[in-house]
């Protein structure tokens, strides 16, 4: 590649990322090797859970690396049984599926299970599809031994897919720092093996306050939204903040949400929940509502306030997908001739579900001509699928990090949170 496509790749990874193109560049490295130990250590397994017995209980599957439990590589839960799909590890030979009836989390022996070995499975490209999965109340083979309280597995002995959930946090802890940040774009998988990825609670869960799902763009951490999360009236909503590697295919990332909040729903029971999502995270909660509608789930979502969000993508991605010599995944997710962009409505907001669009106009950048926020063009924010689907729509004179600690954008998202 000349010198030029280098500079034109940068250039396109500066005007989405808010970085140098510089850093830009370096990062291309950190990418490839990142994105090759992805292909060599992780794969995708997705298929079809049946039960005879009950057709609306959360289901759970586990990754095992051996037969007998004692190692368990990965676990997502499930509101019903149906389709199904997760990450294993190479090393990982067994999925073990149960419905778990009573909410503990471990698995008792008169709870429908069954078994899958893996090794009957074809890989293309690393994925496994139409895996099927029959429970029954005799799943006709031993029973996993050493499984026990799976979300206490989080954090601490799961493979290198984990994630954290419900794990207490303050915004200044390293994990939201900007170098966690510019790890979480460039090297994902590393930003997983340090265990940054996750939803994290900044006070202890508490059934009886509303939770507020706050999510970062693109290059950010849950500190962009310091201002509004500070605003949070904390004796009705508690603050969750997701933390996750946005250089990751948006379609992942909004199929992973699904299984965060399935889980921690299993686990609190929470009634409602609200979603505030700051540029490409309004992306990501999008492609979950998505998920939601076609599952019929996450019946809990009410109010979801996006800010800054470029529903139309970004030519800028497009340009890295086109001349870049190493594609980050969310290139290819927000490219704005892209298919996945181009599909992002097909699917309306789940039943019970309110959006409010805010959006910005202040364009003081001296790389973007067209009207915006300097960063989003106004009409990438301003989708008319976007609009449609929104109750109201917000315009104001800041940029596009700049909105986050606007007094009037702070006071508005607390107004509406709060029903006002």
């Amino acid at each position: 590649m000349n010198s030029s496509c280098v500079a034109r790749c940068c250039l396109a990874a500066a005007l989405i990322l808010c970085v140098g193109a510089l850093s830009g560049c370096s990062g291309l490295v950190k990418l490839s090797s990142d994105l090759r130990e992805t292909t060599r250590d992780i794969r995708l397994v997705s298929g079809t859970v049946t039960s005879p017995v009950c057709r609306d209980c959360e289901t759970i599957v586990v990754v095992f690396s051996d037969e007998a439990g004692q190692t368990v590589d990965n676990y997502r839960v499930f509101e019903r049984p149906g389709m199904f799909r997760l990450a294993a590890l190479a090393t990982s030979r067994y999925l073990f599926a149960f419905q778990d009836l009573n909410g503990d989390f471990e698995f008792q022996p008169d709870e429908p299970s069954g078994w899958f070995d893996l090794r009957d499975a074809s890989f293309f490209f690393g994925q496994a599809e139409n895996v099927e999965i029959k429970l029954s109340v005799d799943a006709g083979r031993a029973m996993p031994a050493r499984l026990g309280n799976l979300f206490e597995l989080r954090g601490s002995t799961l493979g290198r897919v984990d994630v954290q959930l419900g794990k207490p946090a303050r915004l200044d802890d390293a994990r939201f720092s900007p170098e966690a940040a510019a790890m979480g774009m460039w090297q994902p998988l590393r930003f997983m093996k340090e265990g940054y990825a996750g939803i994290y609670f900044l006070e202890p869960y508490a059934a009886d306050k509303t939770p507020v799902l706050f999510v970062h763009g693109i290059g950010g951490s849950p500190r962009d939204l310091e201002d509004i999360i500070a605003a949070l009236d904390r004796r009705r909503f508690q603050p969750w903040l997701m933390n996750y590697p946005s250089g990751l295919d948006i379609r992942a990332l909004g199929d992973g949400l699904v299984g965060l909040l399935a889980e921690l729903r299993h686990r609190f029971g929470f009634a409602e929940l609200h979603l505030v999502a700051h540029s490409m995270g309004g992306i990501v909660v999008r492609e979950y509502l998505a998920e939601c509608a076609r599952s019929d789930g996450c019946g809990y979502v009410r109010r979801f306030i996006s800010i800054s969000v470029p529903f139309g993508g970004d030519s800028a991605a497009r340009l890295g997908v086109e001349y870049a010599p190493v594609v980050m995944p969310v290139w290819r997710s927000l490219a704005s001739d892209g298919t996945f962009i181009k599909r992002l409505f097909d699917e309306p907001l789940p039943d019970g579900v309110t959006q409010f669009l805010v959006f910005g106009f202040r364009n003081t950048a001296t790389l973007r001509s067209a009207s915006g926020d300097g960063v989003i063009p106004l009409a990438s924010q301003l989708r008319p699928e976007a609009q449609l689907q929104a109750r109201a729509l917000r315009g104001f004179d800041e940029d596009h990090m700049s909105i986050l600690a606007n007094p009037h954008v702070v006071r508005y998202i607390k107004g509406v949170l709060e029903g006002r």
